[in-house]
C-alpha cells in the first residue's frame, strides 16, 4: 500500500509574457473575490458552505470548480483561523492540486523548471523558480 504524501512548494513565476500575466492577474482576482465571497458566511464547515454557496460563487466568479473549491477551503480555514474576531481578506495565494498543474523540468537558459497551470479552462506554460532546497526536493521526485 502506497502512502499520500503531501508537500507544498512555493515558487515564483519567472518573467511571464504581457498576455500570460494579464491571464494570471485576471485570475487571482476572481479567486480572492471568491475567498470574501465564501468568508463573508462566516461558516466553519466546507460542506455546509458548499450547499450554500457553490453554485452562486460558479456563476458569480466564473472560475474552474476545482479553484471555487479551494476558494472555499481557503475561506473556512480563515473563519476558523478567526473565530470571534473582525477580518478582512487582502490577499490570498492560489493552491492548485494535481488536477490543475503540471511541473516539468527542461533545459532552457531562463529556468529548468516550467509549470503548466490550467486555471480557467485554458492551460498556459509558465518558467517558475524555486529556492535550492525545493529544487532539490522536486530533483528527487522528478528522478524516482
Amino acid at each position: 500500500m502506497k502512502a499520500e504524501v503531501k508537500v507544498a512548494l512555493q515558487g515564483k513565476i519567472a518573467n511571464p509574457n504581457k498576455e500570460k500575466r494579464h491571464k494570471l492577474n485576471v485570475v487571482l482576482e476572481k479567486y480572492l473575490k471568491a475567498v470574501k465571497f465564501f468568508a463573508s458566511f462566516k461558516i466553519k464547515d466546507k460542506n455546509i458552505l458548499q450547499r450554500k454557496g457553490y453554485g452562486e460563487a460558479r456563476r458569480m466568479f466564473g472560475i474552474s470548480s476545482t479553484l471555487t473549491q479551494t476558494a472555499r477551503d481557503k475561506a473556512v480555514e480563515l473563519v476558523k483561523a478567526n473565530e470571534g474576531r473582525e477580518f478582512h481578506v487582502q490577499q490570498v495565494s492560489v493552491r492548485v492540486n494535481y488536477r490543475a498543474f503540471k511541473l516539468v523540468r527542461r533545459n532552457t537558459k531562463l529556468t529548468p523548471y516550467w509549470l503548466y497551470l490550467q486555471l480557467d479552462g485554458d492551460g498556459a506554460w509558465y518558467p517558475v523558480q524555486f529556492g535550492e532546497k525545493q529544487r532539490q526536493m522536486i530533483d528527487n521526485v522528478l528522478s524516482d
